[in-house]
Formats: C-alpha cells, structure tokens, sequence
C-alpha cells in the first residue's frame, strides 16, 4: 500500500483550508447583504417579511436584564399580544408596583413557545430570581393540524427554532429529521432570515411585484397604495417625534409597539378604516380557514402538548402564572359548534394538566368588531387598550384592592 506523501497531505490540507475559507467568505458576504437588505428596507416591510426573527432577536438580548427583576409581569403569546399587549396601560390600571413586558411574537406556534419558554426560564434560573406573575396566551388556531401544513408557517417555525433551539434540540431534530436539522441549520447561519423572506422583499423592493403566493393577496379593490402611504407617514412622524430609530421589541416601551401619538392619531385613525374594511376581513377569513382551519379546530396533539410544556416551564420561575385565551372578532371568527366542542376539551386538558388558573375571554361581550384592526388581532386605538386593563382587572380580583381609580374606563 501506498503512503501519502508529506507533499501531498500539505496539499489537500491546503485545498481544504483555501475550501473552508472561501465557504466562509461567501457566507459572510450572503450575511452582510441579508443585513444590508433587511436594514435599509421600511419598518413595516421589514417587519412583515422577516417573520418576527429581528423582534426576536432584540428581545433575547434584553432578557438577562429583565431577569434580574423581581417585580416582572411577563405577557407571553403570539402576534395577539404583540399588537394587543399595552404595558402601560396594563400597570396604570393595576396600580401595583409592576414592571410589565410584551413577549408577544408572530408566526409563533406552541412548539416553539415552548422552546421561547425554556430561553426565559433559563435566564431567571440564572439570576435566582422569579417573574411576579406570567400570563401566557393560547391561540387556538396556531395549535391545529392545518397550521402545521402550511408551508408559511412551517418557515417561521423553522426560522424561530434557528434562533431559539440549544443543542439537545438540534440533536433531537437531527433524529427526526435531518433534512429539518440542515434547514435549521442554515437559518442559523444566516442569522434567523429565512431565503424565502430574503426573495420576497428583493422582489418587492426592486421589482414592486405584488406580495408572494403565500402572503394573503388583497382583493383588487383593496387601496393598499393609500394604506401604504398613510403608514409611512405614521412612521416618519413617529421618527421625529422619538427622536431615535425604534427597535422592533423597543425596551423603552417593554415590547410594545407603538403607531398613535397626538401627531399621528388621525392618521392611524385612516390607516385603520382602510385595514379592517369588509372586503379585506373576507380574505382574511377564507385566509385563516385554509392555513389554520380557524372555525373547525382540529387540533395537533403535539402542538397542545407544546403549550402546556411552555406554561409550565415558565411557571417554574413565576411566582404566579394564568393562561389567556383572548377575545374573538366575533364579527368574522365564529368557530362551528364541533370546533366550540374541540376548544372546550382542549381548555380542559391545559387546565387539568398544568394546574394553571384559565382566563377565557373568547366570548367575552365587552369586546366588539371596532376593538379589531382585522379578524384576530386589536387595533391600537380600542382594543389594546381595553384588552390590556380587563387583564390588569382580572388580576386585580386575585390580588385584591389595588385597581388605579380614576384610570380611563
């Protein structure tokens, strides 16, 4: 048998290594135009095609801080909570001396809440600290066999678990499945953005083509050129006004995201009618029904198994903890009474199996179409704010006397 030569194990070492760097080169030229692309473009484009990963990524790098509290509130969910979440509106009506946080993300489904979970555990398991209380907020049609289908959201999923997943995870995915691990992988390496979102907003941007396939189109009808221009005007105001460029999860306003200010209220107010107009609600509707079977319910025992794990994970470091079920559209979403039944049970079993207090304001009467920017999510003006104080409320009734008086009604 022939032995290499000293020469020529040089030389492959060399290729490999003149490999390696060029693999790395191209890497982190891909990155620093992801980067490049991502951050130049508008917030509200940005926003919608990254699927949450840079809201993500800021929260993750402010959490050690919010650790060390003792006195944290802690309202975790999904884009229910990020839009319908007002820190201090919940505190003014509380009047208790809390510090209160929106830990609301988009395209999240309970598998990943879960992986959310064990993050925010972690980091209070370090301080020795706990949060005052959590809230954990259950999106019913995040959790059914539908959403899992579609190929939308399995990329948030995926681009989440890049940016949330520890080793044992990986590995376990790896198990399952390694073509899921590689893809996970590569989200990793390009900094949680995923090649889909990456075309889409190049599409946009360069070409101005029409959203993607698997974005809701509008109807023809739909004035999104007036909706577009309202937003930037509400988004330059606020500029000037803040005086600073505003992060997606923005510590100075724990997380909530903020659009009406005295400047901007009558153009939010605009922007708003335009956003929840009939025709619009319809697609939505015919939307959420066909990627997340929204009025049957049948839901994925994985994903229900998910939340719960998640609840009590972080009811491990809560010195208190609830589960939300938040109001519904009631305009637009009416779940069939075989998907009521499904809820039902499913409320049951994460009641039982968590041991975990349940606030069900799914069918509450307070909340009315004009709370709604859309079919699932408040609006700023109305909803926010009225959901954010019947929680302040709700705890108010555990904690005793201690509702601000005099707070907006």
């Amino acid at each position: 048998m022939t032995t290499p030569s000293p020469s020529n194990d040089r030389i492959a070492a060399r290729t490999l290594g003149v490999g390696l760097v060029l693999v790395l080169a191209a890497l982190g030229l891909a990155r620093g135009f992801v980067s490049l692309l991502v951050s130049t473009s508008a917030p509200e484009l940005r926003g919608q095609y990254t699927e949450g990963s840079i809201r993500l990524s800021e929260f993750l790098e402010v959490l050690p801080e919010i650790s060390r509290r003792e006195d944290a509130v802690l309202v975790f969910g999904s884009s229910i909570i990020q839009h319908g979440f007002s820190p201090e509106a919940f505190e003014q009506r509380l009047g208790a001396p809390v510090t209160a946080y929106n830990l609301g993300f988009p395209g999240v489904n309970p598998l990943m809440q879960a992986l959310l979970a064990r993050k925010v555990a972690q980091s209070f398991e370090h301080t020795g600290r706990k949060a005052r209380l959590t809230l954990v907020e259950f999106t019913p049609f995040q959790a059914t066999l539908a959403r899992g289908k579609s190929s939308w959201y399995r990329e948030q999923s995926a681009v989440k678990k890049a940016l949330l997943a520890d080793p044992p995870t990986l590995a376990e995915t790896a198990r399952n499945s390694p073509e899921e691990a590689s893809h996970v992988g590569a989200l990793w390496l390009m900094g949680g953005i995923s090649p889909l979102s990456v075309t889409s907003l190049l599409e946009t941007r360069i070409f101005d083509e029409p959203s993607p396939s698997w974005w809701p189109v509008p109807p023809p009808e739909d004035p999104s050129a007036e909706r577009k221009a309202l937003a930037a005007r509400i988004l330059s105001t606020r500029a000037a006004i803040e005086h600073r460029e505003v992060p997606e999860w923005d510590p100075v306003r724990r997380g909530e995201v903020r659009w009406i200010f005295d400047e901007t209220r009558e153009a939010y107010l605009a922007w708003a009618r335009l956003r929840s107009a009939p025709e619009l609600l319809k697609a939505d509707v015919q939307w959420r029904v066909n990627t997340s079977d929204m009025l049957e319910l049948r839901f994925d025992d994985a994903q229900v198994t998910g939340f719960i794990e998640a609840v009590r994970t972080l009811a491990s470091v809560s010195q208190e903890t609830r589960v939300v079920v938040g109001p519904r559209n009631r305009a637009w979403n009416q779940p069939t009474p075989e998907g009521r039944a499904r809820l039902a049970a499913v409320l049951a079993r994460i009641k039982r199996e968590t041991g975990v207090p349940l606030l069900d304001l799914s069918e509450s009467p307070d909340f009315v179409p004009e709370d709604f920017i859309d079919v699932t999510h408040f609006n700023e003006s109305h909803g926010r704010p009225k959901f954010s104080r019947r929680l302040a409320e709700a705890v108010s009734d555990q904690w005793g006397p201690g509702v601000a008086k005099g707070a907006a009604p």
